[in-house]
């Protein structure tokens, strides 16, 4: 194990607070020649905003894995100033320490999802008020912030899957920024998609990607996939969030707009 994890499990249960305390101070001083560097290069590309790894701002000068078992615990301390710079409503630390949190420890998806959001939503509406608030801009200047703040936001997560490959939940978080954000309704479904093929999916994942494709009036495309959908769920008895009997719903739906004779139409544990 580590040097310092098994120094602090020799120790009294006094002695080993005390050492935790030095350990988290040790912390903070090894982050300042991080943090300084990450800062200033954040200042320069104010306000694209743009994302470059914490190593490209840094160099070579400082290898992360000296923090051994500490990188967790870093992480959240790291966090915790991210959150305090949020609060301040201030853009600049704020991006700095959330890229240092990723670089730091990057395996919490939920780091990456909320830093996504705080790059996509609230960063967004500290540049427009800054610039006299979105009822006062025109149009084009409150379209221009929202969707470079947004892509920002999308940059972020898409780092994110070197470390989550499977995860649903970012292609899930891209899709809400394509959508909401960027109004690029394909490139969400397609996201949608990609999340509902994940093992650990959730269910809606997939109700949603029929529905987008409905949207887009690919209504064979979404009958063909809530058919193929159907059968793999559980009965709502089993497992509500499953919401077999709402699909089968949207299925004769789309049999009856789609005009299909009965023969052809979906029939339940038919094979």
């Amino acid at each position: 194990m580590p040097w310092p994890t098994a120094v602090l499990r020799s120790l009294p249960a006094l002695a080993r607070a005390v050492a935790v305390v030095a350990v988290l101070a040790g912390v903070g001083m090894a982050l300042r020649p991080l943090e300084a560097p990450a800062w200033a290069a954040q200042v320069r590309q104010q306000p694209a905003l743009e994302w470059r790894s914490v190593e490209g701002a840094m160099g070579q000068g400082l290898s992360l894995g000296l923090l051994g078992g500490f990188r967790a615990l870093a992480a959240d301390l790291l966090w915790l100033r991210a959150n305090a710079a949020w609060e301040r409503c201030d853009p600049v630390a704020t991006t700095a320490a959330l890229q240092l949190v990723a670089a730091v420890d990057p395996r919490s998806v939920a780091f990456w999802l909320n830093g996504a959001r705080m790059i996509g939503y609230d960063m967004a509406f500290w540049r427009l008020e800054a610039l006299g608030g979105e009822t006062a801009l025109p149009a084009a200047v409150v379209r221009h912030v929202t969707e470079a703040q947004a892509r920002a936001a999308i940059a972020h997560v898409e780092k994110a899957f070197v470390h989550h490959p499977d995860d649903p939940l970012l292609h899930i978080e891209i899709a809400n920024f394509l959508l909401l954000k960027l109004d690029d309704l394909p490139a969400a479904a397609e996201h949608y998609r990609l999340a509902a093929l994940q093992p650990t999916a959730p269910f809606y994942a997939a109700r949603v990607y029929a529905e987008l494709l409905r949207k887009q009036g690919r209504d064979r495309a979404a009958y063909e996939w809530l058919v193929a959908l159907h059968p793999t769920l559980p009965p709502e008895r089993e497992n509500l969030y499953a919401m077999a009997d709402t699909v089968l719903g949207r299925i004769r739906e789309l049999e009856e707009k789609l005009a299909l004779a009965p023969s052809a139409r979906y029939q339940p544990g038919s094979k």
